[in-house]
């Protein structure tokens, strides 16, 4: 028997002899538990003598009507359209493709745009590969050989184009102390996640806390800060990056 909850409302006097309270139902003969469905089923008949079956909704508190597979098939019958066949599947109409006509013209008497416009892409969005480090070691000051020893363990860490040195930027004052901070580029994205885990909450040398724990975070170069990170690349440095890229990969 399908539990469907429907319409039909018993006779006010019947309905409100069932008992709302579960504590009460063990000592109503009508209500018996399902233990397939974990519901209560009360069972009762109409003024008419004809059987009817209510099952208790408990977030609803209250008895539901439950309609029978013969019901079910009789209500399918009624609402039934002759020479459809509901078995099939519906299939999704087809959309007609919109054409765009001159001077706000329509259909009746305009003329094709020939220079209709099409779709354009969503430009493809940047992957971050650096990290912005705080918190490292000022007294003596870190330097990048050490963050490229450490941060390396990550990822390969880009080099600048003439290759003579890594792409680790550390950040002074304007007296030109360091700040505590660095910006990182690694070569790949997936390297950014993997320092994050890896090094947030960590030392830069083991056992010096003299500035905290390094934070490490994927870098935003939204903030004022990082307003200095390295400028993109153009043309020919780009190609010089790709035989690189290409040597790294064999």
């Amino acid at each position: 028997m399908t539990n469907i909850q429907s319409s039909y409302s018993p006779p006010p006097s019947a309905h409100s002899s069932f008992p709302q309270d579960p504590a009460e139902f063990d000592a109503d003969s009508r209500i018996s538990f399902d233990k397939l469905n974990q519901k209560f089923i009360l069972e009762t008949e109409d003024d008419k003598g004809q059987p009817l079956e209510f099952e208790y909704d408990d977030a609803l508190k209250r008895w539901i009507p439950v309609v029978d597979d013969d019901l079910l098939e009789q209500q399918r019958a009624a609402y039934a359209v002759q020479g459809v066949d509901e078995s099939e599947p519906v299939q999704a109409g087809k959309k007609r493709k919109k054409v765009e006509y001159v001077n706000g013209e329509e259909e009746t008497g305009g003329r094709l745009n020939p220079k209709q416009a099409k779709p354009t892409k969503a430009p493809a969005e940047r992957k971050n590969t650096a990290v912005y480090i705080t918190n490292l070691p000022i007294d003596p000051p870190a330097t990048s050989d050490e963050i490229h020893d450490v941060f390396s363990k990550c990822g390969v860490i880009a080099e600048e184009i003439d290759g003579k040195k890594h792409r680790i930027k550390l950040y002074t004052d304007e007296s030109g102390n360091f700040k505590g901070d660095a910006l990182v580029l690694y070569f790949r994205a997936e390297s950014v996640d993997l320092a994050v885990q890896m090094l947030d909450d960590t030392e830069l040398r083991f056992g010096d806390r003299s500035n905290g724990k390094m934070r490490v975070a994927p870098a935003d170069f939204s903030y004022k800060q990082q307003k200095d990170a390295p400028p993109k690349s153009n043309n020919k440095d780009k190609k010089k990056i790709i035989k690189k890229t290409q040597k790294l990969n064999k």
